[in-house]
């Protein structure tokens, strides 16, 4: 199955009708046996995804959750999930693709994630999902410079699976997606789902899930965050003061 964030006139990034839609097409394959693998893409070859629809404010726990409902099907869904990625992975579209299976990348394809540009704290539960894929190290380079990186780059890090050139990207996917659906499903789902489960060992007392969602939920309300939100609207470059 291929899925196609179909957004192109805003670089594929994410709404919540969007999300949504995600979600409940990959919540259906729990009863779908004709389906092996799912290819996730963005329209046309200019963006995977850009990442959140920042018309959406995002400051508000009850707009926060369709993201991570979504990403939870992604690890939830019985069928390995392979990120198509042709240009822009970004913000949002950076964190979707990590938590997908596998990750093949356009040469030309730019990724990263930048929310200290906005002034925002990360969701822990991502940055869990970067630290098991790309490491401690790397994972505060990502996050603590927002700057975003070729896909060479990405490679080296273990951010991506597969850099190939632009114009091999689509018979690199089809062609893994061709070979994993040919082993048997019931062994293919059952070690994805083992695997999710030996990296997800690393359980949070709730008293420290209820510190870390305060810190993330108290740097959206900073004047730090309007100014980043500002500042990205009007294009210019913005002044934090730490507040």
């Amino acid at each position: 199955m291929t899925l196609s964030i179909n957004r192109p006139e805003r670089r594929n990034a994410l709404n919540f009708d969007l999300l949504l839609g995600l979600r409940t097409i990959l919540d259906g394959l729990k009863e779908n046996r004709d389906t092996r693998v799912v290819i996730l893409r963005g329209a046309g070859e200019k963006a995977f995804c850009s990442g959140m629809d920042l018309d959406i404010r995002l400051g508000e726990e009850s707009q926060e959750k369709p993201f991570r409902d979504a990403v939870d099907s992604i690890i939830n869904c019985p069928c390995p999930v392979i990120a198509m990625i042709y240009g822009y992975a970004l913000g949002a579209g950076c964190d979707l693709a990590a938590f997908c299976d596998f990750r093949i990348a356009a040469e030309s394809a730019q990724i990263g994630i930048n929310p200290v540009k906005f002034g925002w704290v990360h969701y822990y539960k991502s940055l869990q999902r970067f630290i098991n894929l790309i490491g401690v190290s790397n994972t505060k380079e990502l996050f603590l410079t927002g700057r975003f990186i070729t896909a060479k780059l990405a490679k080296e890090m273990g951010l991506v699976n597969w850099v190939v050139p632009d114009d091999k990207l689509p018979v690199t996917t089809y062609s893994l997606a061709q070979e994993i659906a040919q082993n048997a499903p019931l062994a293919v789902s059952g070690t994805k789902f083992i695997i999710e489960r030996l990296i997800s060992y690393q359980k949070l007392s709730p008293e420290i899930e209820t510190e870390l969602e305060t810190i993330i939920e108290s740097s959206w309300q900073t004047e730090d965050a309007k100014e980043g939100l500002e500042a990205f609207s009007e294009r210019r470059k913005p002044e934090f003061k730490g507040k």
